[in-house]
């Protein structure tokens, strides 16, 4: 299954702002500028937490019912976001990430002074290794 839905409650603030976040996912609490921001936002952490349970090989919770949600005031609304993954799935996958590498002093200097790029070469280097063409990734 490829499309999430999630309820999250709108809480008011008292100063008329709002906050938003997942019964379903303790400690995704999030303050919009306003509900539009917020259901925004709120997609994008769902995606996020689902990716990081799959990466862990953990199971979704199952989404709560709106009855089984207990409201804290009687101003809390509880809104529903749905989130189709593949965009976000493909999004992490080409996602840059750090890898340390070394190579000696002098060769760095001499790769500095030639304005290299040590990310790009390393990557085409990597594919080249791995035999991946360069338009398939």
């Amino acid at each position: 299954m490829n499309t999430h839905v999630y309820p999250v409650v709108v809480e008011q603030a008292e100063d008329g702002g709002i906050g938003m976040y997942f019964p379903d996912f303790p400690g995704t609490a999030i303050i919009p500028k306003d509900l539009a921001d917020g259901i925004w936002r709120a997609k994008e952490l769902l995606a996020f937490r689902l990716l990081e349970l799959e990466e862990k090989g953990e199971a979704f919770p199952v989404p709560s019912l709106p009855d089984h949600i207990e409201l804290e005031d009687s101003t809390d609304r509880i809104v529903f976001v749905d989130v189709f993954l593949p965009p976000y799935k493909d999004a992490a996958a080409n996602k840059s990430v750090t890898k340390n590498c070394s190579i000696p002093k002098w060769m760095r200097d001499a790769g500095d002074a030639a304005g290299l790029n040590y990310s790009l070469l390393l990557q085409n280097a990597v594919k080249e290794a791995l035999r991946i063409e360069a338009s398939s990734q």
